[in-house]
């Protein structure tokens, strides 16, 4: 991917979290994030396809936000958790894009993951939208099909139940989108 620094700053960020995520390495995931750091997981199903993956970082499609991670404490609550409940946590397939302006980058990767309890296999597309600002990761918007994730039957922790209660607020809301992952 070429592009301007500002661009190469925001990809590097983006894919230091990737590895320091597959590597569960929570030091590394903190580095990445600032203070005010939100990941939002929005459903939805169209990211299967190189079509519906572009209509979402075209911003033609959307979807419905199911957990509103907030602050950088929590979204390394919601990461710890994940580490446990997924040996190994990696994703395949990695492609990147950049935003024109720079300050977005997008990754779309497909888990090849096995849940740590069971051994059951867990294969979701993802795409996530990472903001950054200053080099650190303020915003992450991951867009995948959550019916996948609910099925395998892992509890949540305090982080995603908080993260989930917000997020049913979000869709009472009249300020905060529950739909465009902002």
């Amino acid at each position: 991917m070429t592009g301007t620094a500002s661009t190469r700053s925001t990809l590097e960020t983006a894919k230091e979290f990737i590895r320091a995520v597959e590597a569960k390495d929570i030091d590394a995931v903190e580095d990445t994030l600032r203070e005010d750091a939100e990941q939002l997981f929005m459903h939805s199903n169209v990211v299967t396809s190189d079509q519906g993956a572009a209509d979402i970082i075209a911003g033609r499609r959307r979807g419905l936000c199911v957990a509103d991670v907030s602050g950088r404490e929590e979204v390394l609550g919601y990461t710890r958790g994940i580490f446990d409940k997924f040996d190994p946590l990696v994703w395949r397939n990695h492609r990147w894009t950049g935003s024109p302006a720079g300050r977005e980058v997008f990754f779309l990767g497909t888990g090849d993951m096995a849940v740590a309890r069971t051994g059951a296999p867990y294969r979701n597309t993802y795409l996530t939208r990472f903001d950054v600002t200053d080099g650190k990761i303020v915003r992450m918007a991951e867009y995948g099909n959550v019916m996948l994730y609910a099925r395998l039957g892992v509890r949540p922790n305090h982080a995603e139940l908080r993260s989930l209660l917000r997020a049913v607020r979000r869709m009472l809301s009249l300020t905060r989108s529950s739909r465009s992952g902002r």
